[in-house]
């Protein structure tokens, strides 16, 4: 006689299945990111990320298609990073202008901080798993355009300042991770620091 199966079994079942697959996708981006720093984006194969969390392929192919969908989520979850740190910056309030610069530090010391996933996002390191998301930027950063509206009161040109914003940080940002310009990491913040300094009061 077999025995009775009861809905609260079928339950348990699926939810312990749920977890397990957000343990084995939360490992595959943790070991994906791991990997990453230790031998940069372009040398992360299915099969390493496998190899570190202990499972074979196939079961991360349950999760993502391939490396890019990988990349994908993880471009995702940079986005929202930031869009924290810089948010909590915002909650200091202050004066426009000293805030720019407070948020312009912020996304400086987050993008350092993250710097794998900050490749990712802006498909740096050879990565060229997306193309670059304006939405996801625009959002990220939209504390900064709150701020640019209050330092230039006139809406037609704040997507422009906007913009030039993110080419002043992302530039500076860019040509030390390329290894492009050498020196001083601190130096170099202190120049965008100043650059944007100069650009907001010309506002």
């Amino acid at each position: 006689m077999s025995k009775k199966k009861y809905p609260t079994e079928d339950f348990n079942h699926k939810e312990r299945r749920e977890r397990e697959k957000a343990a084995v996708k939360s490992a595959t981006l943790h070991a994906s990111r791991k990997l990453a720093k230790e031998l940069g984006w372009p040398n992360v194969s299915i099969r390493k990320i496998a190899r570190e969390i202990q499972y074979t392929p196939p079961v991360i192919y349950q999760h993502f298609a391939n490396k890019e969908a990988i990349l994908m989520e993880l471009e995702g979850q940079g986005f929202r990073k930031l869009q924290y740190a810089l948010e909590e910056t915002m909650e200091k309030g202050g004066d426009p202008i000293p805030r720019l610069l407070d948020l312009t530090a912020t996304a400086w010391d987050w993008a350092f901080k993250e710097a794998d996933l900050y490749q990712v996002m802006f498909n740096l390191d050879s990565i060229h798993a997306t193309p670059p998301n304006r939405q996801a930027l625009s959002e990220s950063a939209a504390v900064v355009l709150k701020t640019l509206k209050e330092i230039h009161l006139f809406d037609s040109q704040v997507e422009e300042y906007f913009y030039t914003w993110w080419a002043l940080l992302h530039g500076y940002i860019s040509l030390i991770m390329s290894e492009q310009v050498q020196g001083n990491r601190n130096r170099m913040r202190q120049f965008l620091l100043d650059a944007v300094k100069r650009f907001a009061q010309s506002l």
